[in-house]
């Protein structure tokens, strides 16, 4: 239940917060590019400054800082607009999967799943690739060719 609860919040979210999510989906790939390249050595450094803190904590609040939360907050500050009708729902739906797919390795560890939960997780990492690529072809869509209103 929890990973539906968190595809349905976070499809509220990218469907009701009418914003252009280019520029958000182009800034999940590049945190996911920089914790894949950078993580491991910047973990290491913020744990010698907070040796009290463990290091799969650290790692789980940069990650996520790097592909959720930067990320929402350019979201956020995007100018009003995008996509329109039924594209609005169809990128809706696959930024929310593409980011709970990205946030389930960390929701697994500190939260139970169920049966239904895993099925589900299963089922989504297994589309991941095919989910990216969607995200990018809508971001470049976003980017290039929406209108831009001000805000």
């Amino acid at each position: 239940m929890v990973i539906i609860a968190i595809l349905i919040a976070l499809f509220v979210l990218f469907f009701f917060v009418r914003r252009h999510s280019g520029p958000a989906i182009f800034a999940i790939i590049a945190g996911l590019s920089v914790y894949e390249l950078f993580g491991v050595e910047f973990v290491k450094w913020v744990h010698n400054l907070l040796n009290q803190v463990p290091v799969d904590i650290i790692g789980a609040c940069i990650y996520v800082l790097l592909i959720f939360i930067f990320p929402l907050l350019l979201y956020v500050r995007s100018a009003r607009g995008g996509v329109h009708g039924i594209l609005r729902i169809a990128q809706a739906g696959v930024i929310a999967i593409l980011l709970a797919t990205l946030l389930l390795p960390i929701v697994t560890k500190y939260c139970g799943f169920d049966t239904v939960s895993t099925g589900i997780g299963k089922m989504m990492e297994s589309a991941k690739g095919t989910v990216l690529l969607v995200c990018i072809a809508f971001a470049y869509f976003d980017v290039l060719f929406s209108r831009r209103n001000k805000m």
